[in-house]
């Protein structure tokens, strides 16, 4: 029997690693990894990820507005 994945909850607490790697994202040298893909601006943590509140915090003082778009949480220059 094959085994299915957990698929990615955007108003959970995990990280959409899956999203990130076919983006070609990866840890930086500290092992963090991106909370958004750049070139679409879908972000990669669920809203109960421990690190989300940083997260918006760091889009705002970015210019960056958060929408949620189909499901998905995205990011984009205000």
């Amino acid at each position: 029997m094959p085994v299915r994945k957990k698929r990615f909850d955007p108003e959970g607490s995990s990280y959409d690693y899956e999203s990130a790697t076919a983006a070609g994202l990866g840890p930086d040298e500290t092992g963090h990894w991106p909370s958004r893909v750049p070139s679409t601006g879908l972000l990669l943590k669920g809203r109960k990820h421990k690190t989300w509140r940083k997260t918006v915090e760091g889009e705002r003082e970015a210019g960056y507005k958060i929408w949620k778009i189909n499901g998905r949480y995205y990011s984009f220059p205000m």
